[in-house]
């Protein structure tokens, strides 16, 4: 196995043809040039390492792919941004057919045309990047168990909160309240 380190964005790619049935490792390096060149990402810095694992067949290639690292996100509660550490762990079923599809469907299989030399993998790493992500995004909690959220954003937001909780109602409408009850 030879690991090979690829860096630039049209080099996220795999060429398996001339090589032997076997496994054949390949390591790439994300950086914040990675995901400059997706306008829509939420994430515009990070470093991510991942270690693809090809397992080459006449008929079926799988690539077994890892990835760890750190990116920068928004913080959900005081909108600051931080680093989040990522890791994830899945395959990759790549099959041989008339023609590209490098959509992975629900059982994570694209399908190459058989005259295709190379697998293209700057997308999946994108969304493999992206699936790594927590549902909710805070800051992580010092040793003491404090949060390392924006104080000053908390503060401003619960005083936000409380004008509305403290704000009169209009008489009219708690006359109509009083029909649920």
């Amino acid at each position: 196995m030879r690991a090979r380190i690829i860096k630039e964005m049209n080099n996220y790619k795999i060429e398996f043809r001339g090589l032997r049935e076997d496994k054949h490792n390949y390591n790439f390096k994300i950086t914040d040039d990675f995901f400059n060149k997706f306008e829509e990402s939420e994430i515009k810095k990070g470093e991510v390492l991942i270690n693809v694992e090809m397992n080459l067949s006449k008929d079926i290639i799988i690539l077994n792919i890892s990835l760890k690292g750190k990116v920068e996100i928004q913080c959900d509660r005081c909108l600051d941004y931080f680093y989040q550490p990522i890791s994830y762990k899945t395959k990759l079923f790549v099959e041989f057919g008339y023609e590209n599809s490098d959509i992975s469907d629900v059982d994570n299989r694209i399908t190459i045309s058989e005259k295709e030399d190379k697998i293209v993998l700057d997308k999946h790493f994108y969304d493999y990047i992206h699936l790594s992500l927590p549902y909710q995004r805070f800051h992580a909690n010092d040793k003491n168990g404090n949060s390392l959220c924006n104080i000053e954003m908390l503060d401003k937001l619960e005083e936000l909160s409380t004008k509305k909780e403290e704000k009169e109602t209009d008489p009219r409408w708690d006359k109509l309240k009083n029909l649920y009850n």
